[in-house]
């Protein structure tokens, strides 16, 4: 029968097995340790979550303005196109476009035009009725110095009672028929050189046009010498002091609008707007046609100066900015439109609370393009994150810059 070993034998020979020392790494084996262990370190580092640097805006109150804004065009209320009230020459305008006239100035001259050219047959039948005329009123001449002295003869004899009352009254009247004869002769001699063409039927008798306005002339629109129609357009003048603003804004635009809101040009060629106030809203809208191709209805909103006197000098057809408040709340709770962020259907904002962002629902009104009115979720003194990108998620980390 085996014997087993007591307690004591056992450790013997364990230690007998077990060397007093554990064995000495090497060198190399130290330096892939302490490789290892510094990737270790480096990855943790990098897959270690960062804080996000993001620029804060705080929440305020304030004057939060919606606004449109769309081309226009300047235009001088009255404006005033004179024409040609006769058909005639019309003699050279020495007006520039700029030069002031004041009402009933002489602004243009109609000169009777030469006699249209006529053709052989024609010429020659009215040249021989000038002829026949001339020789009319030659005979009526002639007719009227045979009754001038008849007259003369039988009042001489009636002066010696050899010619009765009788007699010298009808010579009396065959002197007053022949001068009559006179007068019809010559003016058929008028009439038939008129119909012929005769520079000496000419009537050398001038039109004068007259502004009907005082101002400045914007346009000149037939400078040189020509045969003017009755009717055709000469020159444009109007007074600039009655410059006004035409805006062609889109219809859902102009209900919004209401007349004497305030308003500002804008890019007219300087630095600060111009202020303004809405004059007027044409009822009727018109389609246009936009850049892209799509048809739109616009509306006429016609804007006033509120200091003429006092506004740069713009001239007729200038193109211009007009800027139009259609809502103004003063002291309201506002937030930048920088920090909005689509949440469904409405709004969010990311709320900076303790280093991280917060998403968090807000209620909006209106505003325009720097502030909307807030009307719920936020307070004065929150501060937001402006900017926020895709990356940026509930409870990340941030860091305000600056």
């Amino acid at each position: 029968m085996m014997r087993l070993p007591t307690p004591a034998e056992l450790t013997a020979i364990v230690r007998q097995h077990i060397p007093s020392k554990p064995p000495k790494l090497a060198r190399a084996q130290w330096i892939w340790l302490g490789a290892g262990a510094l990737l270790v370190v480096v990855l943790t580092w990098l897959a270690w979550p960062r804080a996000q640097a993001v620029d804060v805006a705080v929440i305020d109150r304030g004057v939060v303005r919606a606004e449109v804004v769309d081309e226009a065009r300047t235009r001088i209320h009255d404006v005033f196109v004179v024409a040609a009230p006769v058909s005639g020459e019309l003699q050279r305008i020495e007006l520039e476009p700029g030069d002031p006239v004041v009402r009933g100035q002489v602004v243009a001259t109609i000169q009777p035009a030469d006699p249209a050219l006529l053709d052989a047959r024609v010429a020659a039948e009215a040249n021989a009725g000038v002829s026949a005329a001339q020789a009319a009123l030659t005979a009526a001449e002639a007719d009227y110095q045979l009754a001038q002295n008849d007259r003369q003869r039988i009042a001489a004899l009636f002066a010696r009672d050899f010619a009765s009352q009788a007699a010298l009254d009808a010579a009396d009247a065959a002197l007053r028929a022949a001068r009559a004869a006179v007068n019809a002769r010559r003016a058929d001699l008028t009439r038939a050189r008129a119909a012929a063409g005769s520079p000496t039927s000419r009537a050398r008798r001038a039109t004068p046009i007259a502004s009907p306005a005082a101002g400045r002339v914007l346009r000149v629109l037939q400078e040189s010498e020509t045969i003017a129609l009755a009717g055709s357009p000469l020159l444009e003048i109007g007074d600039p002091a009655q410059i006004e603003i035409v805006a062609e804004f889109l219809s859902q635009d102009a209900v919004r609008m209401q007349a004497g809101a305030a308003a500002q040009i804008e890019n007219w060629g300087g630095d600060p707007p111009i202020p303004a106030r809405v004059f007027r809203i044409e009822p009727y809208a018109r389609t246009k046609i936009s850049a892209l191709g799509v048809e739109e209805q616009r509306v006429n909103v016609i804007i006033h100066l509120q200091e003429p006197e006092r506004a740069p000098s713009l001239g007729h057809g200038f193109r211009v900015d007009a800027r139009v408040v259609i809502a103004e709340a003063a002291d309201a709770l506002r937030v930048p439109t920088d920090a909005l962020v689509r949440d469904g259907r409405g709004w969010a904002v990311f709320v900076v609370e303790r280093g991280r962002a917060r998403l968090r629902p807000i209620a909006v009104g209106h505003g325009g393009e720097d502030y909307r009115l807030v009307t719920e979720g936020l307070a004065p003194g929150d501060r937001v994150v402006l900017f926020p990108g895709d990356d940026l998620a509930d409870g990340a980390r941030i860091r305000p810059n600056g």
